[in-house]
């Protein structure tokens, strides 16, 4: 674990921030920062220069999130991310470039004293992974990969379900989340440089099993027969049954995410008209839980934890590398037609 005790560590009174890539994700990051006091978005890199100039209306992605504008008069801008890293001036980086390039980048501003926010999934390898956390820790800096549903109103709600006790032990559950194949960016169909829908995508939901549900004892994993795909059963010896569904689909496949939770005396589920809460008396009831944006809550603790140079116990980056474990070990499984695999995260 990190050190606890971070006593006399430096606290910063305004944090600088660079936005390594400013593609999708990049977008919708800086739309977050920017709606909060005590950041500033100093620095901006990106290969694109209308994106550079601060147009990031082109942006795409599946989640329908508009990109927009921004003034960048003020704002440092590089074409290439490693003179970002360099950049003595900056407190902190979001990495949002591709996931090849997560580990190099985490490592180069870590090295250099910088704070890193990193896009999910956190890297291709465990190596990677490992090798990031050693480095933050080695230079007591903070460390967060952005796994965005743990700051969901609704994800935290689905928390508060499996883990208040009042509707009893939890039974079941499965976990779906499809798109249509990503033609917004042509890497993400590179699986050397994304590491496919498993890795990519589904990893937000593995990441949500760890955390509701613990590490399972074995995993299986079948592919759903279309594009890149999977079927994954997650097996806890006396738990709950455990599935994430999901991937690439068709081109013009819909985006959807939900989930389906069983328990001795409720069920709650996300559908795409939001989430329901059914009790054992066969009521149904419309949840709306309040909290700010995903997005946006994820940027502001992450900025807290900066100026405080406290570690991110919300989301920390070991319980992230145990995600892209899992999404490894599924893919190892589907490529082998669904043989359990032994799971010691």
């Amino acid at each position: 674990m990190f050190p606890d005790d971070l006593a006399g560590a430096v606290t910063i009174a305004f944090v600088k921030i660079g936005i390594l890539g400013l593609g999708f994700m990049g977008a919708a990051h800086i739309g977050a920062f920017s709606k909060l006091q005590g950041v500033e978005i100093a620095a901006v890199s990106s290969g694109n220069a209308l994106a550079l100039s601060g147009d990031l209306s082109q942006t795409g992605g599946n989640l329908g999130r508009e990109g927009g504008k921004y003034d960048f008069s003020k704002v440092k801008k590089y074409t290439d991310w490693r003179d970002l890293v360099a950049d003595a001036d900056l407190d902190a980086v979001d990495i949002c470039l591709p996931t090849d390039l997560h580990a190099p980048a985490a490592a180069a501003a870590l090295e250099t004293g910088k704070h890193v926010l990193c896009e999910k999934p956190m890297g291709l390898t465990a190596n990677e992974c490992d090798r990031m956390i050693d480095l933050a820790r080695q230079h007591n800096r903070v460390l967060m990969v952005a796994q965005v549903l743990r700051f969901w109103p609704e994800y935290l709600y689905l928390k508060q379900f499996v883990s208040g006790g009042e509707y009893g032990r939890v039974q079941s559950a499965t976990f779906v989340r499809r798109s249509g194949i990503p033609d917004w960016s042509k890497w993400l169909t590179d699986a050397t440089r994304s590491g496919g829908a498993i890795l990519d995508m589904l990893v937000h939901d593995l990441d949500q099993v760890l955390w509701q549900f613990g590490s399972p004892k074995r995993v299986a994993a079948k592919s759903l027969g279309e594009i890149d795909t999977v079927s994954a059963t997650l097996l806890y010896p006396n738990g709950p049954e455990v599935r994430v569904q999901g991937g690439w689909f068709a081109a013009g496949t819909p985006f959807a995410m939900g989930f389906h939770v069983r328990a001795e005396r409720g069920e709650l589920e996300l559908t795409p008209e939001g989430l329901r809460l059914n009790d054992a008396a066969g009521n149904t009831t419309a949840v709306k839980p309040e909290g700010q944006d995903g997005y946006e809550a994820e940027a502001a603790y992450f900025v807290q934890c900066c100026e405080t140079n406290a570690q991110p116990d919300r989301c920390p980056p070991e319980e992230s590398a145990k995600a892209v474990k899992l999404a490894l070990l599924l893919n190892k499984s589907r490529a082998e037609g669904g043989n359990q695999i032994e799971c010691n995260l």
